[in-house]
């Protein structure tokens, strides 16, 4: 992989060159040695390459619909500048391409460390994990509706925004912190674009974990949002998760609360799994979310039962059943298949 990534890189070089000048004499050597270097940079301990391809399918019971998708498409490219400054840029190219992370990196210390660019705002336990971590094909829809995911706000980043946070631990016990933390202050416009108005939002999520494999969070998310030249407004979010996660067994909740110009949310979920062999890890999830804590009609319960299967170490293949008891509509069945490899 690293070599077709690095014979990519030279015939773009290559392109260039050929694009600037008039006669192809002597490019072939050119190109060899062009190769050679790329190969020598991504081969090298500087930059690291990884990322994932996950394909879907699903089928809707509401409508009857059902559809084979390509999700995601990732690429990652990580290295160390030096070994106390590091980076990591990461690239969705299925749909329109665009850029999820973009950010360096400063550890001074266990203690504390500088992160800066485009990153996941540090609110949830959930927000935390990738997709081919993620228990469950969807995330709980607290989460997907007040963490910058599909927010009531506006907002659609994949849980990400723009600006600098510090982060660290205390207490180090048999290899885990006793206490992290990760504060900061982003733009609050999502991913890829400028402040649109004057203020900064504050995200900030405390987690103690009393032993290695249970741990206890708080999340808070205060922020404005609207333009500037137009009409701003107020975003609260705050939130308390446990988890408990051991070589076999996972049990994670977490209660988010919102309020977005004056309206309030708010949802919870709770989510378990079990390997029952190495390579099957049944999932049960119960979901509910409250757009409007004022009308019962915007109250939704999900509920779904699945199961996560890796066949080999960088693949998994994860299939979801969901009953959707839908408040202001008609309940529904929703079914989907995903498949992941990673490399």
């Amino acid at each position: 992989m690293k070599k077709v990534i690095a014979m990519f890189l030279g015939l773009c070089a290559y392109g260039s060159v050929a694009a600037q000048t008039d006669t192809m004499d002597g490019d072939l050597p050119s190109l060899e040695r062009r190769v050679e270097s790329m190969e020598k940079i991504v081969i090298s301990k500087h930059l690291k390459v990884s990322g994932f391809l996950n394909m879907r399918y699903q089928w809707n019971g509401a409508d009857r619909s059902n559809s084979f998708d390509i999700r995601r498409a990732r690429v990652s490219l990580k290295g160390d500048l030096i070994p106390a400054l590091d980076y990591c840029l990461q690239v969705e190219f299925a749909g329109s391409p665009k850029i999820l992370d973009a950010y360096i990196r400063y550890k001074v210390a266990r203690q504390f460390n500088i992160q800066a660019g485009e990153f996941k705002i540090p609110f949830s336990m959930e927000n935390a994990y990738s997709p081919t971590a993620l228990e469950t094909a969807e995330n709980s829809m607290a989460i997907s509706r007040l963490c910058n995911y599909s927010d009531i706000s506006g907002t659609a980043s994949n849980g990400r925004d723009i600006g600098i946070a510090l982060y660290g631990g205390f207490w180090k016990k048999d290899g885990y912190n006793l206490l992290d933390y990760e504060v900061g202050v982003f733009n609050g416009s999502g991913i890829n674009v400028k402040d649109d108005n004057k203020a900064k939002d504050f995200s900030g999520r405390l987690t103690v974990n009393p032993t290695r494999h249970l741990s206890l969070s708080g999340s808070f998310y205060y922020g404005t949002f609207g333009k500037q030249s137009e009409t701003t407004h107020n975003r609260t979010r705050a939130g308390a998760g446990i988890r408990w996660e051991d070589e076999r067994l996972l049990v994670r909740s977490e209660y988010i609360y919102g309020k977005t110009a004056g309206m309030k949310s708010e949802g919870v979920y709770a989510v378990a799994g079990y390997f029952v062999h190495p390579k099957f890890q049944p999932i049960l999830k119960y979901d509910f979310f409250r757009l409007d804590r004022t009308n019962a009609a915007t109250k939704d319960n999900y509920y779904l039962v699945g199961l996560n299967y890796y066949p080999f170490a960088f693949m998994r293949l994860q299939a979801n059943y969901t009953y959707k008891n839908i408040g202001s509509a008609p309940d529904a069945h929703m079914f989907s298949l995903q498949f992941f490899a990673m490399f």
